[in-house]
Order: C-alpha cells, then structure tokens, then sequence
C-alpha cells in the first residue's frame, strides 16, 4: 500500500487516547498499533520499507499519565545511553500548536516503554536508510486527563495543519506534484 495524502503517517496505540485522535484524521494515513514493542516497529517499518519514498512525515502519538490538555513533543529516542534526535523542525510545530492555544512542552525524554522503543527503532531506521522521512513523536493525555477532547483533537489537527502549510519541505512536496 502506498502512502496518499501528501505523504503523511499518523499513528496511535490501540486502545489509547492516540487511537481516538488517530481514527479521526483525514488528512493523513494512519496506522493503529497494537500496543507490543517487537510488533509496532515492524508494521511502520514494514510500512516504510514498502513505500519510503512516499512517506515524507510520520507524526506518532502515545499517551502521557499526569499531563492534562497538554502535548509534549518528544525530541529523542534513546537506547541505553545512546540518544537519537529527530530531525524534524520541532520548534515550529511547538509554534503552530501554541497558535492554537494548546500548552505544549519540549522533552528529550520519549519513556522507557512502548514509546521510546516506536521512536528508537523508526529513527535508527531512518538514519540508516538515509531516507528523507521526518518523524515526530508526541505525547498526549489520557482521555480521562483531556477537557473537551473533540475540541483539543480539533485543535492539534489545526496545529498540524498550519505546521505543515508553513513547512519549507513540504511545500516542495506541493510543488512537485502539481
């Protein structure tokens, strides 16, 4: 399966707030994870092996207990006491989402579990390969910890949204398939 929708991969894990802001998404493909360390790096990377060229921007969503109305943009991945750092323009998404009015923090720290391993593994991949993918991970709530969750769903697409519209990389995806 290739990816449409300009190149955009959103994820989220079964069962968690993630799913339910994933399954919403129209502007992207999406993958559901099953929540297993080995199994949701193989179905993205298998994702990616299969079409890497067209996968330009991986947004993957967990969960954070003891954060409310909150997104952290998780800026590395790490494995023992090696750290890999996106290369994704944090900053300006960390922008777009407070245009929105949604409090957001910057961490280098994406977990011990399910998270980090999604995040080590896809990054190292990536790097690896030497592929052009840019991927991002971001913490949200628990959905007990969300407000008015049809509204901060609402207001993290615009973010995306906005982020990619003003994005340098992606308006050169625009242009090439005019």
């Amino acid at each position: 399966m290739s990816i449409d929708n300009n190149g955009i991969l959103m994820t989220g894990f079964r069962g968690t707030s993630s799913e339910q802001f994933v399954k919403k998404q129209t502007v992207s493909h999406s993958l559901i994870l099953p929540n297993d360390k080995i199994l949701d790096a193989k179905i993205l990377l298998d994702q990616l092996q299969r079409s890497p060229e067209s996968v330009k921007y991986i947004f993957s969503f967990g969960q954070k207990p003891n954060i409310k109305d909150k997104i952290y943009i998780e800026t590395a991945a790490r494995s023992g006491s090696r750290c890999l750092y996106t290369e994704f323009a944090y900053d300006e998404l960390h922008d777009a989402f407070r245009t929105e009015h949604i409090e957001v923090r910057l961490s280098d720290r994406a977990g011990t579990s399910f998270c980090n391993a999604l995040y080590w593994n896809v990054l190292k991949y990536i790097y690896d390969q030497g592929l052009q993918t840019k991927m991002i991970f971001l913490h949200m709530p628990f959905r007990k910890n969300i407000t008015a969750s049809g509204d901060f769903y609402e207001r993290i697409q615009k973010g995306i949204g906005n982020y990619l519209l003003n994005s340098a990389d992606f308006a050169i995806c625009r242009e090439q398939e005019v």
